[in-house]
């Protein structure tokens, strides 16, 4: 299949809020970051929204060259609206996650740890991409994520650069989310061959 224009459409969107919402700064983030005394008080839309504002225009400008290496690895065969899916799963797991076991967050935003998880899924979904390539991407994901919980992680150069402290978190959250995915797909993948009346014994 040729690569379609259309294929870029939902990270295209994605870039375009992520621009509008740091061009919006200071007035987004206190309605959309995630704030654990508003939430709360129920401003629970705040767990989704709290990704698609940033620290910083550095901060958000990370965020969408993420965005761009999504684009370039399911520029052929995967669906705006699977991708759209994706996003809100992850979104929805790690804003959820962060509510109920970072008890000692009190504020956060940003992109990185929905992308973990997109991107860990992203070359599963996309064609061209053997198994062991996309087992490897999703495992140095699962390494980086792994090794940023460890002592020996340190985000002081990254904290300068984007105006605070990396919620590395987020990324773990984000990849469990994406793994989750992952599980689910590769279940329906057996039920559907199970099902087929062409699998032969």
């Amino acid at each position: 299949m040729k690569n379609q224009p259309g294929r870029y459409l939902t990270c295209a969107v994605c870039v375009a809020v992520v621009l509008l919402l740091s061009a919006l700064e200071p007035f987004s983030s206190q309605w959309l970051e995630f704030n654990r005394n508003r939430i709360d008080q129920g401003q629970w839309w705040r767990l989704l929204t709290c990704h698609w504002v940033h620290l910083s225009l550095l901060h958000a400008m990370g965020n969408i060259g993420g965005l761009a290496l999504l684009a370039a690895i399911t520029r052929r065969t995967v669906k705006g609206s699977v991708l759209v899916w994706l996003l809100l799963w992850c979104s929805g797991i790690t804003g959820l996650g962060l509510i109920l076991l970072a008890a000692d967050l009190q504020r956060y935003v940003g992109l990185s740890g929905v992308l973990h998880g997109v991107l860990m899924v992203a070359p599963f979904l996309a064609s061209g991409y053997s198994r062991r390539v996309a087992l490897l991407f999703a495992g140095l994901i699962v390494v980086k994520v792994l090794w940023e919980q460890t002592p020996f992680y340190s985000d002081q150069t990254i904290m300068v650069i984007i105006g605070g402290r990396v919620e590395t978190r987020a990324h773990l959250l984000g990849v469990i989310a994406g793994g989750v995915w992952l599980l689910a797909m590769a279940v329906w993948s057996q039920i559907s061959r199970r099902d087929s009346p062409y699998v032969s014994e």
